[in-house]
C-alpha cells in the first residue's frame, strides 16, 4: 500500500478511501493509547481510530520504531484525521502514540536504500506527506488534544505543536533533532515555534538540538498539562471529553488555528473562511 509514498496521489487516495469507509461507533474503555478491539486499524495499520462519547481517538501504531513517520503512516494518519473531521459523532479529537513514545520523527530507513537523486526525491515525498498532515490538523473543524506519552522528536514535536492542547508526560522530552542528522527543520516548526515561544528560544530548540523536558516545555508555553506517563491517557481523555461536551468548542479550534497558521496555508476550506466562523 503506497510503499513508495506516492504523495502526488495522496489526496485523491485519501478522499476515495474516506468515501469507502465509515466510522464504527464502538465504546472505548481504559487506556486510549492501547491497541484494543475497540480501535479500528486504518489502512495499513500504522494508525488506529476509535470514536466514543464524542471523542475520536487517533493512535499512532508503529511502537516498534517509536512511531517513526513513513509514507504509509502519511496515508493512514491523513485518512484518520479526515474521517474524524467528517464524523458528526466526533466533537473532539485525541492524538497519541501506542506504547512508550509519541513520535520519533521521520523514518530514515525510507531513505537508506535510495541512491543518487532518488534520495532527495524520497526525502521530499516524506516531508510533503507530513505537511499534508499538519495542514489537515490546522483546518480541522474540531479541537484536537495531543497526549504526548513519551519522546517527541523532529516531526513529532511539530505534530504535538499542531494540536490545540497538549498533555505531556513528566518523563517525556521534546527534541528537534534536525541538526543531529544534518537536515533543515520541517513540519511547519520554523513558522510555529517562534510564534509560540519567541525567536530566541525557537532558535535554541532548532539549532542546539538539546532535549526540552516537560517542566521547561510548560514554562515556555509549549504544553498545557504535565502528568506521570501512566496518567497521560486519562488526563488527555478527560480534556477531550470536556471539549466534546461543549456546544461551541468544535468551532473554536479552527478559528484559533487559523489565527496562528493562516498566513502559511495555501488555501482555507470554505467553512473556515473568516466570515463563516
Amino acid at each position: 500500500r503506497c510503499a513508495a509514498g506516492n504523495v502526488v496521489h495522496l489526496k485523491s487516495m485519501i478522499n476515495a478511501s474516506v468515501h469507502r469507509r465509515r466510522i464504527d461507533h464502538v465504546p472505548l474503555f481504559g487506556d486510549p493509547c492501547a491497541m484494543t478491539d475497540t480501535a479500528r486499524p486504518i489502512g495499513s495499520g500504522t494508525v488506529t481510530l476509535a470514536v466514543a462519547d464524542g471523542v475520536a481517538t487517533i493512535t499512532l501504531n508503529r511502537p516498534e520504531v517509536l512511531h517513526a513517520f513513513n509514507p504509509a503512516m502519511g496515508v493512514d494518519l491523513l485518512e484518520a484525521i479526515m474521517s474524524a473531521d467528517g464524523d458528526p459523532a466526533a466533537r473532539a479529537v485525541l492524538l497519541t502514540g501506542a506504547g512508550r513514545a509519541f513520535m520519533a520523527g521521520g523514518d530514515l530507513s525510507h531513505l537508506h536504500d535510495a541512491k543518487g537523486a532518488e534520495r532527495p526525491h524520497r526525502a521530499n515525498q516524506l516531508v510533503a506527506a507530513f505537511h499534508e498532515i499538519v495542514l489537515a490538523m490546522a483546518r480541522l473543524s474540531k479541537p484536537i488534544i495531543a497526549g504526548v506519552n513519551g519522546v517527541a522528536a523532529g516531526a513529532g514535536v511539530s505534530l504535538a505543536m499542531a494540536c490545540d492542547l497538549v498533555v505531556m508526560a513528566a518523563e517525556a522530552k521534546l527534541v528537534m533533532a534536525y541538526t543531529g542528522i544534518g537536515t533543515s527543520p520541517d513540519g511547519g516548526s520554523t513558522f510555529v515555534l517562534p510564534r509560540l515561544i519567541g525567536p530566541k528560544l525557537a532558535m535554541e530548540m532548532l539549532l542546539l538540538n538539546e532535549p526540552v523536558d516537560a517542566e521547561t516545555a510548560r514554562a515556555w508555553g509549549l504544553v498545557n498539562r504535565i502528568v506521570p506517563a501512566a496518567d497521560v491517557p486519562a488526563e488527555a481523555a478527560k480534556l477531550a471529553a470536556k471539549l466534546a461536551a461543549g456546544r461551541s468548542w468544535h468551532r473554536a479550534a479552527p478559528m484559533i488555528s487559523m489565527l496562528v497558521l493562516a498566513p502559511s496555508l495555501p488555501s482555507a476550506s470554505p467553512s473556515m473562511k473568516a466570515g463563516e466562523l
